[in-house]
């Protein structure tokens, strides 16, 4: 996921658990599947000073008064191979 320091990608996951659609603030672990059934855009990746956890940010299409003004923080570096809601799963960018 290189791509995201250079440009934004988008990233099909799986939007469809409470935790998911309630989220509201911090870095977002799950729980969640890796059933592909919602766009967002990766615009980024940080680590949070405090806790060390690494995390994509990603930008939602729900409007500002969901997540932290729109976005969501998923934790990036996990153990599965899909990603945090799957978003390893199918990311996508465009090469020229």
């Amino acid at each position: 996921m290189t791509a995201v320091a250079r440009q934004p990608v988008t990233a099909y996951i799986d939007a469809s658990g409470p935790a998911f659609q309630f989220y509201g603030s911090g870095v977002f672990p799950g729980p969640c599947g890796a059933a592909s059934n919602h766009a967002v855009t990766l615009v980024g990746y940080c680590q949070d000073g405090a806790t060390g956890k690494k995390y994509w940010v990603a930008k939602n299409s729900w409007g500002k008064t969901w997540g932290q003004q729109g976005y969501i923080l998923l934790e990036k570096d996990v153990a599965s191979p899909h990603g945090t809601c799957g978003l390893a799963v199918s990311p996508f960018y465009p090469t020229v």
